[in-house]
C-alpha cells in the first residue's frame, strides 16, 4: 500500500511552479488520489474474500444448481416468447434452444416493430445474445 500513495504523490503543473492555488490544488488532487487507490485496494481485497469463499462450495450443491437450471431450460421449450431487440423490432416464437453466448433459437416467428407495424412471419430464427433487450414468456406450454 505504501508503494501506491509514493506513487501519486502530488506534481507541480509545469508553468505554475509559484503559485499558491495550483499547490493548494496539486494537494487536495493527491489527497483525492490516495484515497481512491486506498478504496480500490478495498474493493480488490473484498472481492479476493469473496472468491474464496464461493470455492468452498460443497459440489452437491452446485449439481443441484446445475440440474436445477436445466429443468429451467426443459420447462421453457415450446413456449410463446417475445423478444424485444436493440434495433426496436420484436419477434415473437416458440422457444427451441439456447446456447452459452445467451442466442435464442425460435420457432413459428413473428416480426412487428414498436410503432405498431405489420407483422411479417420469418419461420425459424437465431437471435444473437447481445442484440437481445428483454426476453417474455406469452402464454402457457404448447405442444406441437
Amino acid at each position: 500500500m505504501k508503494e501506491s500513495t509514493e506513487v501519486n504523490q502530488a506534481k507541480p503543473v509545469s508553468g505554475m511552479e509559484g503559485s499558491d492555488s495550483a499547490s493548494a490544488s496539486d494537494t487536495t488532487k493527491a489527497k483525492y488520489q490516495q484515497a481512491l487507490n486506498q478504496a480500490f485496494a478495498q474493493m480488490d481485497i473484498q472481492q479476493k474474500e469473496s472468491w474464496d469463499s464461493s470455492s468452498d462450495i460443497d459440489e452437491d450443491l452446485q449439481d443441484y444448481v446445475k440440474e436445477n437450471k436445466r429443468q429451467t431450460l426443459k420447462s421453457w421449450l415450446n413456449r410463446l416468447f417475445r423478444i424485444k431487440m436493440t434495433d426496436g423490432r420484436i419477434l415473437s416464437g416458440y422457444f427451441v434452444c439456447t446456447d452459452a453466448d445467451a442466442n435464442v433459437v425460435l420457432q413459428a416467428t413473428s416480426e412487428f416493430t414498436e410503432i405498431g407495424g405489420e407483422e411479417r412471419i420469418l419461420g425459424l430464427v437465431m437471435i444473437p445474445g447481445r442484440y437481445i433487450v428483454s426476453i417474455e414468456e406469452r402464454n402457457p406450454r404448447f405442444t406441437w
